[in-house]
């Protein structure tokens, strides 16, 4: 699944801490543990549930993210929470 987004995701822009940028330009990754920790902690604090393949936009505030966003993914068969990162930063990831 790295490098691929959601089945069904269209088009459009979507978050990446404070920018939103095209889908084109966009690559899922695995979360690193600590971002993983951190979006099940202010999705805890928002009320949202992360739900097993279903997209979520997930707004978060912290000393390090003031005002960000980003779309999260929990694919079925994988431990681990996915992003959506700039394909500049899935690079050598495999």
């Amino acid at each position: 699944m790295i490098g691929d987004t959601p089945a069904g995701l269209p088009d459009g822009l979507y978050p990446f801490n404070d920018e939103r940028l095209p889908l084109s330009e966009l690559a899922m990754v695995e979360a690193p543990a600590q971002l993983e920790t951190f979006f099940k902690s202010q999705a805890a604090a928002n009320g949202i549930e992360i739900i097993r393949d279903e997209p979520v936009e997930l707004r978060c505030k912290s000393e390090e993210y003031p005002d960000a966003t980003f779309l999260i993914y929990w694919p079925l068969g994988h431990d681990r929470i996915h992003m959506l990162v700039p394909k500049k930063f899935s690079k050598g990831r495999a």
